[in-house]
C-alpha cells in the first residue's frame, strides 16, 4: 500500500511539472509571436502606435499603446472604463498607479462587491469613483456626466469600452449628446475585416453567449466615428481593441488607411500573461 501510495504521488509530481512546462512553452510561443507580429507591423507601418503596445494590467498589450497617446495629447489625467470585471485587468489600473483619476462602471455586482473589497472600502479621496451600473443607452449619458461631475472637470481624456454588445449604439448615444472624449478606446469584432460593416440588434439586456454575436465590425466604429469627427490611430495586435482620437488633435499623428491599420482577431494573444499574478494592493496603499 505505501509503496502503492508513492507511486501515485511520483505520478501526480510528473503530471505537475508536463503541465508547467506546457504552460511555459506556451508562453514562450506567445511573446516570441507577438515579437514577430510586431516586428512586421515595424517594417511596413513604422509610425503605427499598435507598436508601443505593451502589457502591464491590460487584457493585452493596451496599457502601452495608451500611455504614448498620452504623451502627445494635452490632458487632465482622467478616464472613464465601463466593462473592468474585477479590476485586475483593465486599460486603467495602471493609469491610476500613475496618478491618474477616474470612474470604473461594471454591471456585476459581485465584481463590485470584490473591488471594495481588495481596496478596503469605497472612498478614495476623489481618486477613484466604482459605478455598479448595466449600461444601457437610457443610461450612458447620465452616468458620463456624473463621472464628470466627479473630475470637477467638462470633458473627459480617455474613454475606454468593452461591453460586448452594444459598445456601438453606447457611443452613438454619447455623440448624439455632444459628448467627445478626447481619445476613446472600443473593443471591435475582428472577424470582419474592412469594409465590410456589420453590427448586433440594440438590445439593452444583451449579455454576451460567448459566439461571435458580439459588437460590431470595425469599419461600423470608423463611419459613425468619422461623422462626429474623430480619426481611427490604431488597432492593438491581438485585435481587440480600436483606438480613436478626436480630430482636434489628429494632426499629432501620422495617418494611416483603414485597412492598413485593421488587425485580425488573434485569439492565442489574449490575455497575455505577464509576471506575477496581478492584484490591485498597489492601488490600495495608494488610495488609502
Amino acid at each position: 500500500m505505501i509503496k502503492s501510495f508513492f507511486k501515485s504521488q511520483a505520478e501526480n509530481f510528473q503530471r505537475f511539472i508536463g503541465t508547467y512546462d506546457l504552460v511555459k512553452v506556451q508562453r514562450i510561443q506567445q511573446e516570441a509571436e507577438y515579437n514577430r507580429l510586431k516586428h512586421e507591423m515595424q517594417l511596413k507601418y513604422p509610425d503605427n502606435f499598435a507598436l508601443y503596445g505593451h502589457k502591464i494590467y491590460s487584457q493585452t498589450d493596451e496599457d502601452g499603446i495608451i500611455e504614448e497617446i498620452f504623451k502627445y495629447i494635452p490632458n487632465n489625467k482622467t478616464f472613464l472604463e465601463i466593462g473592468i470585471q474585477t479590476g485586475i485587468e483593465c486599460n486603467s489600473l495602471y493609469l491610476l498607479l500613475k496618478g491618474w483619476r477616474g470612474t470604473w462602471v461594471e454591471g456585476d455586482s459581485k465584481y463590485c462587491k470584490i473591488i471594495e473589497k481588495e481596496l478596503n472600502g469605497n472612498n478614495f479621496k476623489n481618486k477613484l469613483s466604482i459605478v455598479n451600473s448595466f449600461i444601457q443607452r437610457d443610461n450612458i449619458v447620465k452616468i458620463f456626466n456624473e463621472s464628470l461631475a466627479f473630475f470637477e472637470m467638462n470633458e473627459l481624456d480617455l474613454f475606454s469600452l468593452d461591453i460586448d454588445g452594444n459598445d456601438f449604439y453606447i457611443l452613438e448615444e454619447l455623440f448624439s449628446n455632444s459628448i467627445f472624449p478626447k481619445v476613446i478606446c472600443v473593443e471591435y469584432n475582428a472577424k470582419f475585416h474592412p469594409p465590410h460593416k456589420l453590427k448586433i440588434q440594440y438590445n439593452k439586456s444583451h449579455v454576451w453567449d460567448q459566439t461571435d454575436y458580439m459588437g460590431c465590425s470595425l469599419q461600423e466604429y470608423v463611419d459613425l466615428f468619422t461623422t462626429f469627427n474623430y480619426t481611427l490611430l490604431c488597432c492593438n495586435i491581438p485585435g481587440i481593441n480600436a483606438f480613436f482620437i478626436r480630430n482636434d488633435f489628429a494632426s499629432l499623428f501620422k495617418k494611416y488607411t483603414v485597412s492598413e491599420i485593421y488587425q485580425p482577431y488573434r485569439y492565442y494573444l489574449s490575455p497575455i500573461v505577464q509576471g506575477h499574478k496581478p492584484s490591485l494592493k498597489y492601488l490600495r496603499d495608494i488610495l488609502q
